[in-house]
């Protein structure tokens, strides 16, 4: 007894089945996190370092050079890089493609342990991974515009009330106080007064760092055991009151000769949030987090927050910006076209039934498969995004597909005069051999998919599984509920079929077309070759992932060189906020939502944009281009329109040019040159450099004399603390004062002059009192502010992304053939470029995807080649192909007319989908021709009695596959450009397969190639 007729007489077991399905189903929904796309992790670990007040040329020395030197040898690294700023400094490491990253880690923690100790003042390099878990940026700002008050008076609120608050949120695994400035223990000392006094710097710093409390271990006396402690703390009301050492019998306080304050280190930026000042904070997430129930936890935090410890002291927390929005937003989009395509293909489905109980018995099986994929999912540890969603949405015709054939077959079967049992038995009997082979093959197509690693099998993977899911919850619902439900439900009276003309007129053209070898071969010849050329000419350039624009877009500065931070809060952002305000209050459209700024340095200060509506951001990123940001002195303006998928530095279409040599001067001026080029060959693409091309500030550079230090009982490395306690503050030690460590930093009263450092005077050991200027010699020089490297060489990199209209491919091709050659001939033959960033990561995906698609190709052929015993018949499915690769193209040439669509991976992966669509039609022609000639028909009648019998379901499956993808393609909304480019590619190709296929398969079966081939000597399987 087979599964359907266990089935039929076992009802009530197949409905306690149905409803657990349900049940899971829900449940399976509510647990799934929700993302816009599924986790992307990529294979990097980042080794991150401070060091106070070093710059970054010694930091690079120090620090980052043999850190990378020890770290280059790693197991399976596959690319490095660095970046390096004024105090801080980065190395990023790639691995390759599976890497095991707990290893990873280990073996940069043993690497890092045999490079050399890091400077006494510089903290513990810190290692991080490199998936991006930035879940949401906040600004605490004043309520009031007229408070006075500095936002960091409040940064012990922060401390003790904000961050722990944010810190309970489910799925936050940390919180990062990015305007944090730290409390030091600072002793500001007169150096003219010491030096009078005779006093050596290194003498202060022995008597403020050694205050701490000592252990003296034990002792027995007697019958008792005591612990031996020494109390040397001093707390910091009585710091001031010890002594340095005596004069004659008058004793030298530090008092005397310096002032001890708690403050906040020295401020490195600044953020605006509305023109006001504000206090930045970010918040990480943890892995597989549900971002909508997270950003729901920060938003009611953020109310509590607002209502009451804020709110007291006139202080707002806003979010910047709230992805839970536009993910909520796609997801919604998603799923009314789901809702809507399963409405049109269910209208379809009656237009050919004309039988509305027939149609809801078939429409049955989409909320089964749909289930089950949705516990797929859970169960497979996946989320709820805008890929996995458009799987289902795309599945609503495959689920139908098997459906429609057992529903099909059950009324011919009716319709010849069977019993209501017996119809459907032998009905749901006959076709599942087919569906079978036509489920094998469409489930075969997803396993390279499933097997891919790196971004693309990350990206792709949720959508295989729902998809092949689906697909196989299809076939056994259409064998098991469908029939129960036809038993149930279904009239004993039979309507005739309304089209049973139309089928005829198709079988008898389609048998006229082809009724003559010549016919034939033309056909053949004439769709197979017409649609390579097709494929060929017309298939777009090559994209790495969609553009999934925000309401936003971010502006960067490159500032004159040398300008301070204090300089640009007073001068720079006044101008660009009061530019701003009349957008703001909406005396100007487009009107701003919100607007950030921010400022860290010359080469790293910006801003974002948010719109009330996001159809105006080009809009305004002109009239900011042109107005707001017009007629800065000596600053290059950056605009970029932001990305709901980052992967880079702009987004995920960064393109990245490196420029390597030895030579700075020369880097910059390549560097410029390609940026001219890049404007005037890709406008739009906004390139930026890292580091910033006027990364040259004022140094002022100290040569020591040699002979002077030493004649002084100095030298180099003390002469050097000294200097650092002249200029921006010594390291001397750490203070605890019962709750917390503090930094001891010993530096002098301020100077203003430049030329005031080389007249400072310094107590030394054997010569007395000494200036700076007479130990060291001053020259006045310029010196990098930030610095790049790329695979253990300095670098000037410049980002771009393609112009809106433009693929990736398009843009890497302009960029090697005309940009390239321009800058190489600014360089000296020692000096290399190398394209690197999301360019060099489409290029391996590409390389995937054909390999892939290959593989896939051949599973197919095999699988095809069992299930009919045929090598023939498994080519001639396979021929049909072509034609549903032209059909893809025609239709991203079609959408193209409308809208940018360029050929991305997730468009990509819609050719791999397709070939286990379009053969499903084809299946059913070969199987049901052999079925009949095996009961006795000639070639050519029993070709045509299969188009007769299967035209039919062919057009009710496609036709519902079709209207299915419909509101895919057309309904825009965020998110959309995620999935049109694959639907267009998957309704392109089976549109023009369906079509075509009822004129190619017919002459390539009446061709009788297995016979032509056995007259050749080949022995392949003839089932005629």
């Amino acid at each position: 007894m087979n599964l359907t007729s266990k089935s039929i007489n076992n009802p009530a077991i197949i409905a306690v089945i149905t409803c657990l399905v349900f049940m899971l189903g829900c449940l399976s929904i509510f647990k799934l996190p929700n993302q816009l796309l599924p986790t992307i992790e990529r294979p990097q670990l980042h080794v991150s370092t401070n060091w106070r007040a070093a710059a970054p040329e010694e930091l690079e020395s120090a620090i980052i050079e043999p850190q990378e030197f020890v770290l280059k040898s790693i197991s399976g690294l596959q690319e490095i890089s660095s970046y390096i700023e004024q105090g801080f400094g980065s190395i990023t490491l790639t691995f390759e493609t599976g890497a095991d990253m707990d290893k990873a880690r280990l073996d940069v923690i043993n690497s890092l342990n045999q490079a050399p100790p890091l400077p006494l003042d510089a903290d513990e390099s810190i290692i991080s991974e490199g998936r991006s878990n930035n879940a949401a940026s906040l600004l605490i700002r004043p309520i009031d515009k007229n408070n006075s008050q500095s936002i960091y008076e409040y940064q012990k609120l922060i401390e003790d009330v904000v961050k722990p608050r944010l810190g309970k949120i489910k799925g936050v695994s940390q919180v990062n106080l990015m305007s944090h400035r730290r409390t030091e223990l600072q002793v500001t000392f007169d150096p003219f007064k010491i030096a009078s006094l005779g006093i050596s710097l290194d003498k202060v710093a022995d008597a403020v760092s050694s205050n701490s409390d000592m252990s003296g271990g034990f002792v027995n006396v007697g019958r008792r055991k005591y612990t031996v402690r020494f109390s040397g703390r001093i707390d910091t009301d009585s710091l001031s009151d010890k002594i340095i050492l005596f004069k004659g019998d008058t004793p030298i306080y530090l008092r005397d000769i310096a002032t001890i304050d708690t403050v906040l280190s020295e401020r490195r930026g600044f953020s605006l949030r509305n023109s006001m000042p504000a206090y930045y904070i970010t918040i990480d997430s943890g892995n597989n987090v549900n971002t909508v129930e997270l950003m729901d936890g920060i938003n009611q935090a953020i109310n509590e927050l607002n209502s009451e410890a804020l709110k007291e002291v006139g202080l707002q927390i806003d979010l910047s910006f709230d992805a839970s929005v536009h993910i909520r937003n796609a997801i919604a989009l998603v799923l009314s076209n789901l809702g809507m395509g399963v409405f049109l293909a269910l209208l379809i489905l009656n237009v050919f039934l004309r039988d509305i109980r027939t149609t809801l018995i078939i429409a049955t099986t989409i909320p089964v498969s749909l289930m089950f994929a949705f516990i797929a999912l859970n169960v497979l540890g996946r989320s709820l995004n805008v890929i996995s969603l458009a799987g289902l949405a795309f599945s609503v015709g495959l689920v139908l597909d098997a459906a429609i054939i057992v529903q099909e077959n059950i009324v011919r079967y009716r319709s010849n005069g069977l019993g209501k049992v017996k119809s459907i038995i032998e009905g749901s009997k006959q076709v599942s051999g087919a569906l079978f082979a036509s489920t094998i093959t469409s489930v075969a197509i997803f396993l390279p998919i499933l097997f891919m690693e790196g971004i693309e099998g990350q990206l792709f993977s949720d959508l295989a599984i729902t998809l092949a899911v689906a697909v196989i919850a299809s076939l056994i619902s259409a064998i098991t509920v469908l029939p129960v439900a036809s038993k149930l439900w279904m009239k004993v009276e039979n309507k005739a079929d309304p089209f049973s003309n139309l089928w005829i007129t198709i079988s008898n053209l389609s048998d006229k077309l082809t009724n003559s070898l010549v016919k034939r071969l033309l056909w053949i010849f004439g769709l197979i070759g017409s649609s390579i050329c097709i494929v060929f000419l017309l298939t777009p350039k090559a994209d790495f992932l969609p553009r999934v624009p925000t309401d936003g877009f971010f502006m960067g500065f490159d500032l004159p060189s040398g300008v301070n931070v204090e300089t640009i809060e007073s001068e720079l952002a006044p101008i660009i906020q009061n530019r701003l305000e009349p957008f703001a209050l909406g005396e100007r459209e487009p009107k701003i939502k919100d607007h950030n700024f921010f400022s860290y340095g010359p080469s790293n200060t910006g801003g974002f944009i948010y719109l009330d509506d996001p159809k105006r951001v080009e809009e305004l990123m002109h009239i900011v281009r042109s107005e707001v940001l017009a007629d800065l002195p000596g600053t290059e303006v950056f605009l970029s329109r932001g990305s709901m998928i980052r992967m880079g530095r702009n987004g995920a279409q960064s393109i990245d040019i490196n420029i390597q040599g030895p030579d700075i001067e020369l880097l910059i001026a390549a560097a410029k040159i390609g940026m001219e080029e890049i404007n005037e060959k890709l406008p739009g693409a906004f390139p930026r450099p890292f580091p910033g091309l006027q990364i040259a500030e004022p140094e002022l550079n100290l040569t020591p004399n040699d002979y002077t230090v030493s004649q002084s009982g100095l030298n180099r490395d003390s002469l050097g603390q000294i200097i650092r306690a002249l200029t921006g503050g010594l390291f001397i030690g750490e203070y605890f004062d019962g709750n917390k460590r503090l930094d001891i930093i010993m530096r002098s009263q301020e100077w203003v002059e430049p030329d005031r450092l080389v007249e400072m005077p310094v107590y030394t050991p054997l010569a007395g009192l000494r200036t700076i200027g007479e130990l060291t010699e001053l020259t006045r020089t310029v010196g990098p502010t930030q610095l790049s490297r790329y695979e253990g060489q300095r670098t000037f990199t410049i980002s771009l992304s393609p112009p809106t209209g433009v693929s990736m491919q398009e843009a890497l091709d302009i960029v090697k053939n005309e940009i390239t050659p321009k800058i190489q001939q600014a360089l000296p033959s020692d000096s290399r470029i190398l394209i690197s960033g999301n360019a060099d990561q489409m290029k391996q995906a590409i390389s995937t995807m054909a390999i892939n698609f290959s593989l896939a190709l051949f599973i197919l052929f095999l699988i095809m080649s069992a299930l009919f015993k045929s090598v023939t018949d498994s080519l001639l499915v396979l021929l049909v192909l072509p034609l549903a690769a032209a059909g893809s193209v025609i239709g991203l040439e079609i959408l193209n007319i409308f809208i940018f669509q360029s050929l991305d991976l997730l468009t990509m992966i819609g050719f791999i989908i397709l070939l286990g669509l379009v053969v499903n039609n084809a299946i059913l022609l070969v199987e049901q021709t052999r079925n009949a000639e095996r009961e006795g028909l000639s070639r050519d009648r029993a070709v045509k009695e299969a188009v007769k019998v299967r035209a039919r379901p062919i057009f009710m499956s496609t036709l519902t596959s079709l209207c299915g993808m419909i509101p895919l393609i057309l309904v825009p909304g965020i998110g959309a450009e995620v999935y049109r480019g694959l639907a267009t590619v998957i309704f392109g190709g089976m549109l023009v397969s369906a079509t075509f296929t009822l004129v190619l398969l017919p002459s390539l079966l009446k061709i009788e190639l297995a016979r032509l081939f056995n007259k050749r000597g080949v022995n392949i399987a003839n089932h005629s």
